[in-house]
């Protein structure tokens, strides 16, 4: 293992040094035809960031802050243009989004608001998956940050498979899983408040496009888009993973008996099992092997042992049933001992509560804010109160009703992040003092031209690009950045918005082929510990949910042809 690890450092290693070594021949002899050295020298800084990106020979914000000295003391790039972006209102934005999700978090509303919507429908497999698909869209404009809607929904997919009896690592089990990803991935192309992608997304585009794009425009743009995907990916969930396997719902729907214990009354035993909170899978086979054993003894008071030892001896996996069956008394004075904070923490013992009790002042102080922002980011071309302003408004309430207090402001606004956006969503202003956007203009122009003249093509080669070079590139926003600092000064000489340049890179930007690539695919993986679902299955959905992002693209093309955006 010490000689593996060692190894993998010294590739590591390796490849940084290679990839300072190509900047450093780059700059010492300029050997692009038509690039100045100022330009020739920021090529060249940003292939070797790119390079120490890939390798995560340091931390990404840290290789970020080394380009930006690197394009100021090497390249003469103007410190203003390398640190523009922290001076402007898209990254305190990005601030108030981010504190937006701290309270949302540490007040329980989240929580709360998506077990209220999965407990509206009915435990079947079929309407799990609508209820995952419809929590994630519901959920998307009230958080900016993936990560933290993935590990927050993925325990509660992985109590609702235990309470239904799906095998976990199984195809139920990984299809309720792959249904809760898209839910909450799914929407944030399509709303900018759903991901601070989003919003950095919109900070490379024209003034005068983010002036055309405001949330409710960007939203009736992307639309059909989410539609597509959105259907598409219910019938392919069910059709990959809703058969063959039958959990011990399936199994006993049909169960005549009233006797617990008797032949084929796997129901009784599993509502009993259910009202305890308890987990229990395989009821069905457990039920109809105990011919032999007394109607009515399994799951009588003070019969606790015989029930467990049963279950164990069926190879079900049966939780508390000594305190189901001895302590509903002590139970139910612990439940309503422990106080109700909005949200309901659920370990891998516990079913879904059937009560979440009132709403505590903390969350309803927190709903206040949210959806007053909400709607006032949404109505921003009415009363021309800028989304910055609104955004910072609202983080000061939350200090002033103590949603949130500096500890967790410290500690829950993820600092290193806006660090990394801001340098990297500097590279606009960098390349155009440098002069490379026209060079790249006027050396790609053509090609770029060609492809886009079938609109087709255009948005289905971006998507395809952004899926082979998110391999390399593992920050979406610094992808994003990248390829919109190069993108933008063509679309308007073929005609092309660059918003749907933008889009359909950010629709196909997500991937988890590899788990590095997706900070929101590694936040709900590891949120349930792995035990869910198995990477290699997930993986091979990827693809999967990719191609149904880009049949999502080739259906809005004449939707935004009859918008006039292509």
């Amino acid at each position: 293992m010490l000689v593996k690890e060692e190894a993998k450092r010294r590739i590591k290693l390796g490849c940084a040094a290679a990839g300072a070594l190509v900047a450093a021949l780059l700059i010492t002899t300029c050997p692009i035809p038509g690039l100045s050295y100022q330009a020739t020298a920021v090529l060249g800084i940003l292939i070797m960031a790119i390079v120490w990106w890939i390798t995560g020979v340091l931390p990404e914000f840290v290789t970020a802050v080394v380009m930006a000295v690197l394009f100021v003391v090497v390249a003469g790039i103007s410190v203003g243009a390398t640190f523009s972006t922290f001076a402007s209102s898209t990254w305190w934005l990005l601030l108030s989004a981010f504190t937006l999700g701290v309270g949302m978090k540490t007040s329980g509303l989240m929580r709360r608001i998506a077990l209220a919507i999965v407990r509206k429908f009915p435990r079947t497999f079929r309407c799990q998956v609508i209820a995952q698909l419809v929590t994630g869209t519901v959920l998307g404009p009230l958080i900016p940050s993936l990560a933290v809607k993935g590990a927050m929904l993925a325990p509660l997919a992985m109590s609702i498979g235990d309470e239904l009896g799906y095998e976990r690592q199984g195809k139920r089990a990984t299809g309720l899983f792959a249904a809760m990803l898209v839910g909450i991935r799914t929407v944030a192309p399509t709303i900018v408040s759903a991901s601070v992608t989003g919003y950095a997304l919109m900070a490379t585009l024209p003034a005068d496009v983010q002036e055309q794009f405001n949330m409710a425009s960007w939203f009736v743009a992307a639309l059909p888009w989410l539609v597509v995907v959105l259907a598409l990916n219910y019938f392919l969930i069910m059709g990959m993973y809703g058969r063959g396997e039958a959990s011990a719902c399936d199994a006993v729907e049909d169960s005549p008996s009233d006797t617990v214990g008797a032949p084929g009354n796997a129901q009784s035993l599993e509502q009993s099992s259910l009202r305890c909170g308890t987990r229990f899978v395989g009821a069905a086979e457990c039920a109809d092997s105990r011919q032999g054993e007394a109607p009515g003894t399994v799951g009588a008071p003070g019969n606790a042992q015989s029930l467990e030892q049963s279950s164990l001896r069926c190879g079900t996996r049966f939780v508390g049933a000594a305190k189901c069956a001895d302590s509903k008394q002590d139970e139910a004075e612990s439940s309503v001992a422990e106080p109700s904070r909005g949200g309901t923490d659920l370990n891998d013992n516990q079913s879904i509560p059937d009560g979440l009790g009132p709403l505590s002042v903390v969350e309803k102080r927190m709903l206040a804010i949210i959806l007053m922002t909400v709607v006032l980011w949404a109505t921003e071309p009415f009363h021309h109160i800028s989304a910055m302003a609104v955004g910072l408004a609202a983080l000061v309430f939350m200090f002033v009703l103590k949603v949130i207090d500096v500890l967790a402001f410290k500690s829950g606004v993820n600092w290193t992040s806006l660090l990394f956006i801001g340098i990297a969503l500097g590279l606009g202003s960098v390349f155009a003092e440098a002069g490379l956007n026209d060079w790249v203009m006027q050396t790609c122009g053509p090609a770029f031209q060609a492809l886009a003249g079938n609109p087709y093509l255009l948005v289905l080669g971006i998507g395809v690009i952004t899926v082979v070079l998110r391999f390399l590139i593992v920050s979406e926003v610094a992808y994003l950045n990248l390829l919109m600092a190069f993108l933008v000064p063509m679309a308007a000489s073929v005609g092309v918005n660059p918003w749907v340049l933008g889009f359909s890179a950010y629709a196909l930007v997500i991937a988890w082929f590899a788990k590095y690539q997706s900070p929101i695919y590694l936040a709900a993986f590891y949120a349930v510990d792995g035990k869910m679902a198995k990477h290699s299955e997930l993986a091979k959905y990827c693809g999967v949910y990719l191609a149904t992002c880009l049949a999502g693209l080739v259906v809005c093309v004449p939707y935004w042809q009859w918008m006039g955006l292509l």
